[in-house]
């Protein structure tokens, strides 16, 4: 069964991404740990693309705000900060986050593919991390994106790339190999104890193993995690033909996940690391504006 905007919208306001990177009681710290994971582990390059600090005074919307971690560091930057999100969840947490450090921010929630709630060109930047591919209806939001965008707006948005060392080795060689040893039962909580991977993830696609999954239900189920409903992964020309009503845009690629090899974090340099995200990694950047 194909998934709908409500199937995402439920996943997510059970799970807000980046929630679970803390289990810290007070809130303060559970705000701050979730930041320094973020941006001092493997998504290191967020500030980098995110430009934080170049949007002082300026309006910025962030479609798919998840607790407010990305969003804070424009407001704590000056930019006149709205975050969006289609689960309640998120919006809440967000809006906690924005209060439990004093920094002023307007929150909403709404479904980027049925509207943004903002007039026609009033918008100076538009920002979405990892958020419009889990939409079954991508160029909807693309437009809304184009139609709240001021003259000369621009736009910052990641998509998962295709080619990547995480889609084609990871997701579509080895896991399909290896999917198999998990159905022994005692499996998921020994890879779990020796790799570190999550054993709720492991556990989860050890039931998958049952069910008859498509190509497209596959691949959703290995980007953020084994119940996740929709994901989807762009090449350059697929995220070019996306974008094509915008002016100026340019693409990279970042992150190479070493959390997924452990052996190689053991011996390979950062710098080595870094260099293999720049040209194969999972995150594909996309950058723009309107005429």
């Amino acid at each position: 069964m194909d998934a709908n905007i409500s199937n995402v919208k439920d996943f997510w306001d059970s799970s807000p991404c980046q929630s679970k990177l803390s289990q810290a009681k007070d809130r303060r710290r559970y705000f701050e740990e979730i930041s320094r994971k973020r941006f001092q582990g493997r998504e290191w390059h967020v500030p980098t693309v995110a430009r934080f600090d170049a949007f002082c005074g300026k309006t910025v919307v962030e479609i798919g705000c998840g607790v407010g971690t990305d969003g804070i560091e424009f407001a704590r930057n000056g930019a006149n900060y709205i975050g969006v999100d289609l689960t309640p969840n998120s919006v809440e947490l967000t809006r906690e986050r924005f209060q439990v450090f004093g920094v002023p921010g307007r929150f909403e929630v709404a479904n980027a593919e049925e509207g943004l709630p903002f007039p026609d060109a009033s918008v100076d930047h538009v920002y979405s991390f990892g958020v419009i591919h889990h939409s079954p209806a991508p160029d909807k939001i693309i437009r809304e994106i184009y139609r709240i965008l001021k003259s000369g707006g621009t736009f910052t948005v990641m998509l998962y790339n295709r080619n990547s060392i995480n889609y084609y080795i990871e997701i579509m060689f080895l896991r399909k190999i290896f999917r198999w040893c998990l159905l022994p039962k005692f499996i998921p909580g020994l890879l779990a104890g020796i790799t570190g991977f999550d054993r709720w993830k492991l556990e989860g696609h050890r039931e998958m193993l049952k069910k008859k999954i498509s190509k497209e239900q596959w691949i959703s189920m290995n980007t953020d995690g084994p119940f996740c409903p929709l994901a989807s992964v762009y090449d350059h020309s697929e995220a070019a033909a996306l974008f094509g009503d915008f002016d100026s845009v340019r693409q990279e690629v970042w992150e190479f996940n070493v959390d997924h090899w452990p052996f190689i974090r053991r011996v390979m340099p950062d710098s080595v690391v870094r260099w293999i995200g720049r040209r194969w990694g999972w995150h594909r950047m996309i950058y723009g504006k309107k005429l």
